[in-house]
């Protein structure tokens, strides 16, 4: 079933192609009659309506199709929203923000009593989706009662890309 044309653009259309056939109907009471610029009008005419009726365009560089480049372009917009969706719950907000300040180098301070008892599943998890690393020699269990993330963990490659997507998806 063809799509339709939205209704709003219903008057703009109208208007183009009235203001269009008056000037040709002006035109073919001329002496010249049919030339180059009542060819021109009379497209002028067509171009607001081809979308109605048209489906495909042959060009001097090839062929594509009108309606199959709408319909192919909601379904990647949908994709997008969907991936869109995914990258901004994918990470918990507390684990983001871990991610986050190893990958702009800001202290982010532990201690045992406040901040551990969660810590250590959140680095791990973000370890285990290889989106930060473990430094050479170092270990969560290593860590001791205070201290500072960065010291014992990095942000990989893929956590930078995993940053630099979402903040695509958030601009």
């Amino acid at each position: 079933m063809p799509e339709q044309p939205p209704s709003r653009d219903l008057p703009t259309r109208m208007m183009i192609s009235a203001a269009a056939l008056m000037v040709l109907v002006l035109k073919l009471f001329a002496p010249q009659r049919v030339d180059i610029t009542a060819v021109a009008l009379l497209l002028l005419v067509l171009i607001p309506w081809m979308s109605t009726i048209l489906t495909s365009v042959d060009t001097a560089a090839g062929g594509f199709v009108l309606r199959e480049i709408r319909r192919t372009q909601g379904s990647q917009q949908d994709e997008i929203g969907r991936m869109k969706f995914l990258f901004e719950h994918l990470i918990p907000a507390e684990e983001l923000r871990h991610l986050q300040h190893l990958a702009d180098d800001t202290p982010l301070p532990y201690d045992r009593g406040y901040t551990r008892p969660h810590l250590d599943a959140e680095l791990r998890r973000l370890a285990g989706v290889g989106l930060i690393a473990r430094k050479p020699g170092k270990s969560i269990s290593g860590m001791g009662d205070t201290g500072d993330v960065r010291e014992h963990f990095t942000i990989t490659d893929t956590g930078r890309t995993y940053l630099e997507i979402l903040q695509t998806f958030r601009s």
